[in-house]
């Protein structure tokens, strides 16, 4: 798939993602195209906004200013955004940048993250599969394996829900739902070597120039809908041969699943953590929680088995 594969709706492209209806200056092969009249989230280009008043951060490449209804986000050499009160982005892209992938990237990372937190939904760092209308989501650290995971499921013949990011919130019955964030997975490509299926084989769609990750979208299978979790892997990098899997209940599992909440540090205000705190002991109502310690030298193939031994 390619941006020239999509069609132009008059001014605006209109797609489905997060949950939301987003309507925007500039094209979006990740998302959903979509028909509405209403707008959940406009997305145009522009001027970033004069500075706001706010608590600030530095981080390398990265700088940004928050409070409880704006985020001015900067990406060095790439765009300078703004997201306010939950339904409108700006981008500024950088003078020196000459490509709108990696624009794009930051957009559908930290900007709709606070979009999404400033409207009061919880987005949730995991890849999920759905079966039998219940999902597994795929938590844990950085490199342990989530989204080789979700893709080896999906090649035992599990359908993929959602990669990178879901949406989390209470319905009004207070029971949680999960809604999946935009039909791309993301992977590397060695990763695509190993899985050796026909779902993998498009590596037309560079993440982001120089970065050696390919997206593999899933439109036609995407699913918008909103399901009950059934389970939360959290999956952890250990040492030593032996991979360990114990359930986690009661505190312990309050500290694996809040701390994969997504962008967490976006999280501005006591409504916000109010929230953060209600959706989590919602979903561990519901769900059971297992933490998996994979050694550094543990297949995929063991992993799956052992997984599978779960569900």
């Amino acid at each position: 798939m390619n941006n020239n594969s999509l069609t132009k709706h008059k001014a605006n492209y209109n797609y489905w993602g997060f949950g939301l209806h987003i309507s925007s200056e500039i094209e979006f092969p990740e998302l959903l195209l979509a028909e509405f009249d209403q707008a959940d989230v406009t997305i145009i280009l522009g001027k970033m906004p004069v500075p706001i008043e706010s608590t600030t951060t530095h981080r390398k490449q990265i700088f940004h200013q928050l409070n409880e209804t704006e985020l001015a986000f900067e990406v060095k050499n790439i765009a300078r955004y703004y997201a306010a009160n939950g339904n409108s982005i700006i981008i500024e892209p950088d003078v020196n940048s000459n490509e709108m992938r990696s624009v794009r990237l930051f957009v559908l990372a930290t900007v709709m993250a606070a979009i999404l937190l400033q409207r009061g939904l919880l987005p949730f760092h995991a890849s999920a599969v759905i079966r039998n209308d219940r999902l597994l989501l795929i938590t844990g650290d950085s490199g342990a394996g989530k989204s080789t995971l979700t893709a080896g499921l999906i090649k035992k013949g599990y359908t993929i829900f959602s990669d990178d990011v879901v949406v989390l919130q209470k319905n009004s019955s207070g029971d949680v739902l999960a809604t999946a964030s935009y039909p791309m997975i993301k992977l590397w490509d060695d990763t695509l070597n190993k899985l050796q299926h026909e779902m993998f084989n498009d590596r037309s769609f560079l993440i982001r120039p120089g970065m050696d990750k390919y997206g593999i979208f899933f439109h036609n299978n995407f699913n918008k809908s909103s399901y009950p979790i059934d389970k939360v892997i959290v999956l952890k990098k250990g040492k030593g041969t032996d991979l360990q899997i114990s359930e986690l209940s009661g505190a312990k599992a309050f500290m694996a699943v809040n701390e994969h909440v997504y962008r967490a540090k976006l999280l501005k205000g006591d409504n916000l953590k109010q929230i953060r705190f209600g959706v989590i002991t919602g979903l561990l109502k519901a769900s059971h929680v297992y933490e998996i310690t994979r050694p550094e030298d543990d297949t995929r193939e063991k992993l799956l088995l052992h997984l599978e031994g779960l569900l």
